[in-house]
Formats: C-alpha cells, sequence, structure tokens
C-alpha cells in the first residue's frame, strides 16, 4: 500500500513539472521560420459609414475580384493586379484654372480662361460571387467663350457562377470637347484625381465610338452598353463572347452622328502562369444618322500576353481586316487591311511607363464617314523628391476617310496629336496640388471638307494650375 501511494505521489509530481514543457514545445512549434513572415490576423468588416481600412492606412491595397482580364475580353489589361478598396465609397474634388491661346481650331484664338468644378465618386462592392465598380466625374466648365456641363459614368458589373462568369457595364459622357486632349490633359481622367480602383478603368478603351479629331467645343454625347459572358472550358483556357452598341451625338452642330454595333468572341489559353494566347474574332457595323451608308469590319485576330504581376505586362493582337463598304455614296465595295491592338507597362525603379497603340476601323470621330485609324499613347511618371512627382503624356492619331466627304467627293486625312507635362505636390494620400502645360495640335491634309474643322492647321497652347482634395473612404459593409 505504501508502494503505490508512493508511485501515485511521483506521477503526480511528474504530471505538473510536464505540462507546462509540453505547452512551451507547442509555443515554440508554431512560431514561424526565420525569414517567414507571419500571416496578419483577419480584420473584422466595419460598420457602415465608417471609415475603412484605406483611410487608416492609405498605402494598404486589398485584392479586389476580377483580376483574371481576358486577351479576347471587354476589359483591358493592367500592370498590376487589380487592387483597391474593398467594399468602399471614396469621394473627391477637383478645382482647375486653365489659361488656353491660340486655338483657332476650337473656334476662339484670343486668350481665354476656363476654370473646371468638378466632383467624383468610386464604387467597390465585392463578394465572393460578384463585384461591381463605378466611376462617376460630374462637375461643369466655366468660361468667358463656353459654361458646359462635364459628366462621365462608368460601370461593371460581374456575377460568377462556377465555370460562367456574366459582365454587364455602361461608359457614358456628356463633354464639350473631344476626350482626346481633354482639358490640356490628354483625357478627363488626367484632370481628376486617380481611381483607387487601379490603372485601365473597368473597359476597355478600343470600345464605343473614336473621338481623335479634335473638333471646336460643342456639346457631345457619347454612350456605349456592353455586355460579356466567359466560360472556363479547363483551368488553362476559356471562351468570351461579348456584344456593345455606342452612339455619338452632336447637340445643335453639323457633325455627322454615328451609331456603332460590335460583337467579339474569343478562345484564350495560357501557356504558363506568365503567358497566354488567344484567337480572336470582331465584327463592326457602322451606321450615319444623315446618310444612307454603312460600314461593315471583319477582323481575325492572334493575341499573346506576357505579364510579371507588378513588374511588366505587355500584350499585342494582329490580324487581317475586311472592311465592306455599301451605300448611296460608295456604292458596294470590300478593302482588305489590317488591325492591331497592343500595350505595354513597365515599371522600373522608381518610374512607370505606360504605352499604347491600335491601327482600326473607327466611325469617323463626327467629322468623316467612317475612317482608318491609328493612335499611339504613352505616359511616364516618376517621384522626383518626398512628395513631388514628374508625369509627361504623349498622344498622336491619325485619320484616313474611307468614305469620301458628301458634298464634294474629296477623302480627308485628319492628324493631331497632344503633349503634356505635369508636377504634382501631395500633401497627404488623394490631395495633391498640380501645374502643367499642353500643347494641342490639329492639322488638315484636304483641299477642302464640309464640316467645321475645315481652316489647315491648329495649334493651342494650355497652362493648367489645380487642386484634388481626396476624401476619407467610406466603408460600405
Amino acid at each position: 500500500m505504501t508502494k503505490l501511494v508512493r508511485i501515485s505521489y511521483w506521477m503526480l509530481l511528474a504530471a505538473v513539472f510536464c505540462v507546462p514543457a509540453v505547452r512551451a514545445q507547442g509555443t515554440d512549434a508554431a512560431k514561424p521560420e526565420s525569414g517567414v513572415q507571419p500571416v496578419a490576423p483577419y480584420q473584422p468588416p466595419l460598420p457602415a459609414g465608417s471609415t475603412s481600412i484605406l483611410a487608416l492606412n492609405p498605402s494598404a491595397q486589398i485584392p479586389v475580384a476580377g483580376d483574371d482580364r481576358l486577351l479576347s475580353g471587354v476589359q483591358d489589361q493592367t500592370l498590376s493586379p487589380n487592387l483597391g478598396a474593398r467594399n468602399v465609397l471614396v469621394p473627391s474634388f477637383s478645382v482647375v484654372s486653365q489659361l488656353a491661346t491660340g486655338s483657332s481650331g476650337l473656334s476662339f484664338s484670343q486668350p481665354t480662361v476656363f476654370n473646371y468644378l468638378l466632383a467624383t465618386l468610386d464604387l467597390n462592392h465585392a463578394s465572393d460571387r460578384s463585384e461591381l465598380l463605378l466611376h462617376y466625374t460630374g462637375g461643369g466648365m466655366l468660361s468667358p467663350y463656353l459654361n458646359a456641363a462635364v459628366q462621365e459614368v462608368e460601370f461593371t458589373y460581374n456575377f460568377k457562377w462556377q465555370r460562367w462568369t456574366l459582365l454587364v457595364g455602361d461608359d457614358a459622357s456628356y463633354l464639350s470637347e473631344s476626350p482626346f486632349g481633354f482639358g490640356g490633359f490628354g483625357s478627363l481622367d488626367l484632370l481628376t484625381a486617380d481611381s483607387p480602383f487601379g490603372p485601365g478603368g473597368p473597359l476597355s478603351s478600343l470600345l464605343g465610338p473614336n473621338q481623335t479629331i479634335p473638333t471646336i467645343l460643342v456639346p457631345r454625347f457619347s454612350n456605349t452598353a456592353v455586355s460579356q459572358i466567359e466560360y472556363k472550358v479547363s483551368p488553362r483556357s476559356a471562351w468570351t463572347a461579348s456584344g456593345s452598341y455606342g452612339t455619338l451625338d452632336f447637340l445643335g452642330v453639323d457633325y455627322i452622328n454615328s451609331a456603332e454595333a460590335l460583337f467579339q468572341t474569343g478562345y484564350n489559353y495560357s501557356l504558363n502562369p506568365r503567358s497566354s494566347i488567344a484567337v480572336i474574332y470582331r465584327f463592326d457595323d457602322f451606321r450615319f444618322t444623315q446618310f444612307s451608308q454603312s460600314i461593315e469590319n471583319h477582323v481575325m485576330q492572334v493575341g499573346y500576353e506576357r505579364n510579371v504581376t507588378g513588374r511588366l505586362n505587355w500584350h499585342v493582337a494582329a490580324g487581317p481586316s475586311v472592311v465592306v463598304l455599301r451605300g448611296g455614296l460608295t456604292g458596294s465595295g470590300n478593302n482588305v487591311s489590317w488591325a492591331v491592338n497592343g500595350a505595354l507597362g513597365y515599371k522600373m525603379d522608381r518610374s512607370t511607363l505606360q504605352l499604347s497603340y491600335d491601327h482600326l476601323v473607327t466611325g469617323g470621330s463626327g467629322v468623316l464617314l467612317g475612317a482608318e485609324t491609328q493612335q499611339v499613347q504613352a505616359t511616364i511618371s516618376r517621384p522626383l523628391r518626398a512628395r513631388w512627382q514628374g508625369s509627361a503624356s504623349l498622344g498622336y492619331a491619325t485619320n484616313s476617310s474611307l468614305v469620301p466627304s458628301a458634298g464634294n467627293l474629296v477623302q480627308a486625312d485628319y492628324n493631331s496629336w497632344y503633349a503634356v507635362v505635369r508636377l504634382d505636390h501631395e500633401f497627404r494620400p488623394g490631395t495633391a496640388f498640380f501645374v502643367s502645360y499642353e500643347a494641342q495640335l490639329q492639322a488638315l491634309n484636304a483641299t477642302n471638307c464640309t464640316t467645321a474643322n475645315c481652316g489647315g492647321s491648329a495649334i493651342a497652347h494650355e497652362i493648367s494650375v489645380g487642386f484634388n482634395f481626396g476624401l476619407r473612404p467610406i466603408s460600405l459593409r
């Protein structure tokens, strides 16, 4: 009996001393190995109306759905993953004053001051199966020459099943001049603060009416509705089919209103995690309100994409293009040409370069009855010192008419370009002061023409100062 008591006593002591040792060993085993960073704990959803994690840590980037954009799809590829604030509303404001001179092509030649007052809303709402992206800019342009509204809204909604994905979207704008070089900044996006949902925007820049021929300052409404279905054939391949309908209407002036219906389908195959190829077919149908003339374009392209996340993204799609002309001005006829669209995004140690080139058939920008268009745009940005950043943008476009002008049966060529240099000083994330200079040229190569763009060459110089003020993002959870 005494032996049994002693054995029980020593077993109790062993249990008391061994349990802490085992717990200590378990704690040590849970520690990460040297050089391995532990995973951050999950952040619980914030209540509606509270400040999001992006506002508490502006440098934080949260993955958002939709980072698998295909070459044959209706969304542009991006340099970095599609990162941004998840389930937030991001408001911002922009105030810009601009001195423009020498712009006889825009219908004024005396130095004129333009003031822009704009508000921007960016909305993201994402779940496991769906994603809504919306970008809206609204406000007005005030000047002694013309007061006009500025409105632009762009959205996409994605819904995913196991293998199927449905996308619907729309891009609408009401502007006083061409978006190509708009407001002396190259585009409306450069006039306002950057969207927090990544570069490229929700929809491809190739969709919708082309407006690379600058015109006089006149209101115009542009709208493009788009839908797309995607099917995952296998883990490495996918098929897409998309359609869009776009209109360009000039209000109260004698420009050419047009409509474009597009159908596109393609098969995509991933060669490896960084490279993919695609076969694409596209059909465009252009119609013009004032003329019984139609243009059909059949395009067959082979595409290739190379992507090194956060460092390099380049893609190109090229192939033959068959243009079919039908109408009272040209009769029936076929033209064989070629179509190319490509882009390069490259992030160096401190600089970022964005470059794109397109050769395609367009509706003529309201000036021509259809055009063979070539356009190239490039932007480079670089931090200069603490809170200072410099950037430069360049755009060039040439438009050759497919259908002779109705009045004199003369085919015209329009060449236009813009160059912008900009300097930004950031006070805090989303809030910055900037100053910029732009030179913009439009040249007409024709003996005469029938629209308000006649008059040889026109060059404009525009100096702008502005302030972009971003409010704290609002969580929608």
